[in-house]
């Protein structure tokens, strides 16, 4: 635990790396079911934290850029054991995802001739289009409650219509709700066992070895040119995709996409494939980085692969997820004196309705790629949509099962 922690607290817990794992693994359901599944396990079976210092630990991951599932269990491990015990518990509720997501990119890729490979991957398209105009209404119901918010949202959504890139869209919308009060006041907080200077010194000691970290890690990727020589591009991409993350992954995972398929990383039906990945397998929905690293390291060297690929799949995910790293364990000791209700909260909300308009424009570009054939509108491939809509919204069948099946119903319309 780290010096001057006070012991509320919990002893480091004997194998709880395999708490980690476990949550990991079993991680389905986005950002909601990670955290009810994280709290399952460290606030009514384990104890490890108590229900308010939870609560706070949440609040802050959710002002954070990044994946706040993932910073939440990093930041509960640090509680159990320090800086190392956050790495091992923030690494292990991503490892299997990253590992499974890189499988599938590799199966992807090397079936693309293969008839039955390939229908499969394009059957999970009606799937991903019912998951992102899902993600758009349960999100803009959380984030659209004022006229205001409304309002950002048409603005944004109109400005990204007409090119503006998505950073500008984040920094004018997160300004806006920085400067515009919002009228709610902050709610209290418990002081930090540490001292504020105590504090500042941590957090500047984290974010100076997390900066090194990175340095060595791009030299690395620069130096041995990796994943064909597109590593360094992936590793400034990723980075920039977390840091602008502001909102949840959704926030950030349309730009890039949209990056990636105007570099020649993926092709336009690839963007479904990448998302059905981060969906449809345990650990945070960023992981359709480790998706897209992949084939952009295999199509960079072809006649290196899979090396290639697997060496753009690492580099990108460890560069998505240092910032995390960084930014909740430079935060730890602070997290319960950390106010809801600030400035960057406001800010966050504000940045929300612009994550509306993007995943809104998002799924509109999905449908129309996925429904309409050469003018013509495919009905079969809408009829599927739709049932999968209903089978996530109202029968509340897990993801996976759900994409599962419209890549099965593909496959056997290829074959018969």
């Amino acid at each position: 635990m780290t010096q001057g922690d006070d012991a509320n607290e919990q002893q480091p817990a004997a194998g709880a790396w395999r708490t980690w794992l476990a949550v990991g693994a079993t991680g389905f359901g986005g950002p909601a079911g990670q955290v009810a599944i994280l709290h399952r396990e460290v606030v009514e079976r384990k104890a490890w934290l108590t229900e308010e210092e939870f609560l706070a630990a949440l609040r802050v991951c959710m002002l954070l850029p990044g994946p706040e599932a993932q910073q939440l269990a990093t930041y509960a491990g640090w509680r159990l054991g320090g800086t190392a015990g956050g790495l091992v518990a923030g690494t292990l509720f991503v490892l299997p995802g990253a590992l499974l997501v890189t499988a599938l990119a590799w199966l992807h890729a090397a079936g693309r001739d293969v008839p039955v490979v390939a229908a499969a991957f394009a059957g999970v398209r009606p799937a991903v289009v019912a998951l992102v105009a899902l993600a758009a209404w349960r999100i803009g119901r959380k984030s659209i409650r004022s006229p205001m918010a409304a309002a950002l949202a048409i603005a944004a959504g109109i400005a990204l219509a007409w090119g503006m890139p998505f950073p500008a869209v984040v920094a004018v919308c997160g300004a806006l709700g920085w400067l515009v009060p919002a009228g709610a006041p902050e709610s209290s907080a418990r002081e930090s066992p540490l001292p504020r200077g105590g504090i500042m010194r941590h957090g500047a000691a984290v974010v100076a070895a997390a900066a090194a970290i990175w340095a060595a890690c791009y030299g690395i990727v620069w130096l041995t040119d990796a994943a064909g020589g597109r590593a360094t591009s992936i590793a400034t991409l990723f980075t920039e995709t977390t840091l602008l993350s502001l909102g949840g992954a959704y926030a950030v995972v349309p730009w890039a996409l949209d990056e990636s398929v105007a570099r020649g990383w993926l092709d336009g039906a690839e963007r479904f494939a990448a998302l059905a990945m981060g969906e449809a397998t345990p650990g945070p929905l960023i992981l359709v980085v480790t998706f897209i690293g992949f084939l952009a390291g295999w199509k960079a060297d072809p006649g290196a692969a899979p090396a290639a690929g697997l060496e753009g799949a690492a580099t990108a995910t460890v560069f998505a997820f240092l910032p995390s790293f960084a930014m909740i364990l430079a935060l730890a000791p602070a997290v319960r004196s950390i106010r809801a209700g600030s400035r960057l909260g406001n800010a966050l909300t504000a940045v929300g309705a612009a994550v509306v308009a993007t995943i809104a424009i998002l799924a509109v570009k999905l449908a129309r790629e996925a429904f309409v054939e050469g003018g013509t509108v495919d009905v079969v491939t809408l009829i599927i949509s739709v049932l999968a809509a209903g089978a996530l919204a109202g029968a509340k069948i897990p993801t996976p099962i759900v994409v599962l099946a419209a890549a099965v119903i593909s496959v056997l319309r290829a074959t018969v």
